[in-house]
């Protein structure tokens, strides 16, 4: 079955200072939700956020605190174990530096490719990466990195953790270069074995 994956959107270093649900009092005082709703990853300022997939951009642009983001979704559907549907996923990159978006909506990406670049725009105290993930279900518009109908407390985000590849998304295309030389050799093994059993 067609799982849906994740590469990591930044590299060196890759330090995660806040994961999904956690500090659950803050959320819930600052932001009606019940804990953290992504991934925050160290980033210094200016260092390149890439997509974690391939997809469309959606949305680049301001969320009403001052933050900068990006949008992301994928172009086809996955499978979602949860609710045994087939859903489209995106994902959210959040607190770019200003005029750092490298990508508008409409563009197609592929994995790897650059995005914007970390800051700390909004409402937070570091520059960081703000990574997030969301299957787009119910009342979820294309543009939107927050989703109120789909009340599961964390504005329609799921946890990325279980989706990751713990490969880097800027070494995708030699990644899967490597991975796709190395299919063709197993191809050409296979069709050997097959010859030499006849």
């Amino acid at each position: 079955m067609n799982k849906f994956e994740l590469w990591y959107p930044v590299k060196n270093p890759f330090v995660i200072s806040q994961k999904f649900g956690e500090n659950p009092e803050f959320y819930q005082r600052e932001y009606d939700m019940k804990s953290h709703n992504g991934w925050d990853i160290v980033g210094v300022v200016g260092q390149i956020i890439r997509a974690s997939h391939d997809g469309i951009v959606t949305f680049t642009g301001e969320d009403g605190r001052g933050g900068l983001g990006v949008v992301v979704r994928s172009e086809e559907k996955y499978w979602y174990e949860p609710i045994q549907e087939w859903v489209y996923f995106k994902t959210v990159y959040w607190h770019c530096l200003p005029g750092s978006f490298a990508v508008k909506p409409g563009d197609k990406v592929k994995i790897g490719t650059a995005l914007a670049k970390c800051d700390s725009t909004g409402f937070t105290g570091n520059s960081h990466l703000h990574f997030g993930l969301k299957p787009v279900l119910k009342g979820e518009q294309d543009w939107e990195w927050y989703n109120l109908e789909q009340n599961n407390g964390w504005f329609g985000s799921i946890d990325p953790e279980p989706f990751f590849n713990k490969y880097y998304a800027e070494d995708a295309q030699l990644v899967l270069s490597i991975l796709s030389k190395i299919k063709e050799l197993l191809l050409k093994v296979v069709s050997l074995l097959k010859l030499n059993i006849k």
